[in-house]
């Protein structure tokens, strides 16, 4: 395994730095970093105060064709996502046409760096996950302040962000290959995949920052809410380091039981042709898809808990050409026919009511990316010492 930080987590870690060094003592994303912009759409928005649902979309569907008819797009998403997703949208709005770039996070991330950095002109809107969605919003030039789509009532608040909301989430489950794995025999629990006789069959993502923050963030509560109550500051700092100790212990085990391997497509991909039995912080989208091709590959029951979830935003681009497409394309994805349509792929919608029903049964915990973007330094270097440690 490379020592060194993946060049995800590295890009990241920068952005966070600078970030951090301009809110001086910042101590929480929300902390002020430097004036944005002014708003692109704020005309626009304000213009559709009052009017109903049908009536917005017909007034936005007609400044879009006004505008060209094109919509540009930067994603994440899955290509066996959109494919499906783009047409049904186009379908929906005659006359409308989606450019799409799709790329890894971790591209997709450094190109509107890139772009933002040069001052050219971007996308229209950018869809990927909340971590790199998180550290736009920090940036404070990159993603537009915007809470007005009427169709963000329908996502639970906790999805909701100053500059964007969740149109999907993306559930991190442990996955195993269930011709190595036997019925019965399957992982129980972390503790369980920190058994040596996981060794060499566990398969771990060097990238995974903030599922590890949040599981380790999750687990450290969890074991210190077991404990017998005490009082005095001194021995809650003793009680703490040895939850810290013994949690430090599973997560070195299972990486020494592991093979280090980027990217979760890929990750899903070689558990189904066994080149590993189970993936730890397997993306269930990606196994279910493999599942739908009828692959060996499973994450429950019985589930290792709990699931981590964590939302993936949508956002409105400051370097905007076609503001009323953009807010049209924002609507529809946040509404009944685009959450439908992103189910419908394989991908599980944030709208309430849209609940991902392989993962009932489950312990579901969802994560908190304030507090982890705000430490991102820290569980980057802490992720890393613990996979570098297992494999010295």
């Amino acid at each position: 395994m490379h020592s060194r930080i993946p060049r995800r987590t590295a890009l990241l870690c920068t952005v966070a730095a600078a970030v951090f060094a301009l809110a001086g003592t910042a101590t929480s994303v929300s902390a002020p970093v430097a004036a944005p912009p002014a708003s692109p759409i704020k005309a626009l928005s304000d213009s559709l105060k009052g009017l109903s649902l049908p009536a917005r979309e017909a007034k936005l569907l007609d400044l879009a064709k006004k505008e060209g008819g094109t919509l540009e797009l930067y994603t994440s998403l899955s290509s066996l996502i959109t494919r499906n997703l783009l047409p049904a949208f186009e379908k929906a709005y005659p006359g409308i046409k989606v450019n799409l770039y799709r790329a890894s996070s971790e591209t997709l991330t450094q190109r509107i760096l890139s772009e933002v950095s040069a001052g050219v002109a971007g996308p229209d809107v950018i869809e990927t996950n909340g971590t790199e969605m998180s550290f736009f919003q920090n940036k404070k030039n990159v993603l537009v302040p915007y809470r007005q789509s009427p169709y963000a009532a329908g996502i639970p608040k906790r999805y909701q962000f100053d500059t964007f909301t969740a149109a999907r989430l993306e559930a991190f489950v442990t996955a195993w290959n269930t011709n190595l794995v036997p019925t019965g025999q399957q992982p129980k629990s972390y503790t369980d995949l920190a058994n040596p006789r996981w060794a060499g069959k566990l398969s771990m993502e060097p990238g995974d920052v903030d599922w590890f923050a949040g599981l380790y963030t999750h687990l450290e509560q969890q074991q210190l809410a077991a404990l017998k109550k005490v009082t005095s500051p001194a021995a809650k700092k003793k009680q703490l380091a040895k939850v810290r100790r013994n949690l430090d212990i599973v997560f070195e085990r299972m990486a020494k039981n592991a093979q280090i391997t980027s990217g979760h497509t890929t990750q899903a991909t070689l558990l189904a042709a066994g080149q590993f039995a189970v993936v730890v912080s397997a993306h269930a989208q990606s196994v279910e898809q493999l599942q739908a091709r009828k692959a060996p590959v499973t994450f429950g029951p019985p589930f290792v808990n709990p699931v981590l979830i964590r939302p993936q935003g949508l956002g409105i681009s400051y370097r905007l050409r076609h503001p009323a497409t953009a807010l049209l394309f924002y609507d529809w994805m946040l509404s009944p026919a685009g959450q439908q349509v992103l189910k419908d792929n394989g991908s599980e919608p944030a709208r309430v009511g849209f609940d991902d029903v392989a993962l009932n049964g489950s312990v579901k915990v969802q994560m908190d990316l304030r507090p982890i973007i705000a430490n991102h330094g820290a569980w980057a270097k802490k992720y890393e010492a613990i996979l570098r440690n297992a494999k010295s």
